[in-house]
């Protein structure tokens, strides 16, 4: 069987198996073909979605394939076709998809912030049942087997791309947040690096109930709390993959919280399958990042660390609650790690402080307050050796 007609198999096989519809793009990006009955509703969301762009994008600098969101949440995987040469032949779509059960209140809700017509509203409300829900980590193995079939190469899971911050807003946009918004902005920030460090926050729980991520669904709190809890479960998912979780264990978790959370009757079991969510996957990050540390003391020094670098740390009382001399545990740390006990705080307080300086009503005394540094001027002076920046610096670039 040649090339292109186990192509067309592959392609028949994944529609009458899972629904999945096929798009070919040429080297420019124009669709040429489509198994779809009906695809110039989709075709046009994908076109003027900023998801288009990213794939043009990514395909300049990289032959990999990569997942897309576009403006309605439905997930695209984008698998090239190129010569030994690492020239691009085309483009191979499949899709769009739902990971996860999505009700219509939210597409129709999508729908009216696109300020989409009467008549393409219509359309695309007519091909909604049509988009199978596939869980990312049963789409991921079409997508190997795919990319091996256009180029004779093998790849892994954890080679498929991901498009980044698909629901970004411009630096300009940001500029113009309101407090509330620059609130919610600077909340998911740190929620974000706190799972990519695999470092839960201890106060989250307290948090999670009065957080709110936009305003997606007025009049019906419920939908609004899932939605938000949905979105917070994306955002969580791919800073765990940041922070080292294999792509294909990462989905198959967003996969399970984000249907467990429409499955959800009520706003509590919502917020607790938040809650949940955000631990699980932070712990599995921390875990990930202590599997490659072979001393258990080590491990256990690292997760008191990442646990409590915010505070003052005596390193003779630490030596001791661990049972070894402050010399002992001092060497076995650099030798295991490439840096010392101090280094590893202070690289941990400045990351922190980053991510503080994202917020603007929050001064230098405060950061410096909040880290454990002496003031302002010693927090000021450690950030510049770290960074080559002064922290007003960094929060103006």
């Amino acid at each position: 069987m040649s090339n292109y007609a186990y192509l067309n198999y592959m392609e028949d096989l994944f529609l009458n198996t899972a629904s999945l519809y096929s798009w070919h793009l040429t080297p420019e990006y124009d669709f040429s073909y489509s198994n779809h009955p009906d695809s110039a509703p989709l075709k046009n969301i994908f076109s003027l979605s900023s998801c288009n762009a990213y794939m043009k994008q990514h395909f300049q600098s990289s032959m990999a394939p990569v997942f897309l969101f576009d403006d309605f949440f439905f997930l695209w995987a984008a698998v090239p076709a190129y010569t030994e040469q690492k020239q691009l032949v085309n483009i191979h779509l499949l899709g769009p998809v739902f990971s996860s059960y999505t009700s219509d209140s939210y597409i129709k809700e999508k729908m009216d912030i696109q300020n989409m017509s009467v008549k393409s509203k219509t359309e695309l409300l007519s091909l909604i049942d049509q988009i199978p829900v596939l869980p990312t980590a049963f789409l991921s193995h079409y997508v190997c087997q795919l990319y091996y079939t256009l180029n004779d190469t093998p790849i892994s899971v954890n080679d498929i791309k991901l498009q980044e911050n698909p629901m970004s807003q411009s630096k300009e946009k940001e500029q113009d947040f309101t407090a509330s918004e620059h609130s919610s902005y600077y909340y998911e920030t740190l929620l974000s690096q706190s799972v990519q460090d695999g470092i839960p926050f201890s106060d989250f729980s307290n948090q999670i109930s009065s957080a709110q991520v936009g305003t997606m669904c007025p009049g019906d709190p419920l939908r609004q709390k899932k939605d938000e809890g949905i979105s917070l479960v994306t955002i969580f998912t791919r800073a765990a993959i940041q922070g080292g979780i294999s792509f294909e264990k990462a989905y198959t978790c967003s996969d399970y919280y984000i249907q467990s959370i429409e499955a959800a009757s009520n706003i509590t079991e919502v917020i607790q399958l938040i809650e949940t969510m955000y631990f699980d996957i932070t712990n599995q990050v921390h875990e990930a990042t202590l599997s490659a540390i072979k001393n258990p003391m080590i491990c256990e020094c690292i997760t008191y660390l990442d646990t409590h670098y915010r505070e003052k740390i005596d390193l003779e009382e630490l030596a001791s609650t661990l049972g070894y001399t402050k010399y002992y545990l001092s060497t076995c740390f650099k030798k295991e790690t490439g840096v010392s006990i101090s280094e590893y705080i202070t690289e941990k307080r400045i990351a922190y402080a980053k991510l503080m300086l994202k917020n603007p009503s929050i001064d230098m005394q405060e950061i410096s307050d909040e880290l454990c540094f002496a003031n302002p001027s010693h927090f000021s002076a450690v950030f510049k050796k770290m960074t080559g920046l002064t922290p007003t610096q960094y929060r103006n670039k």
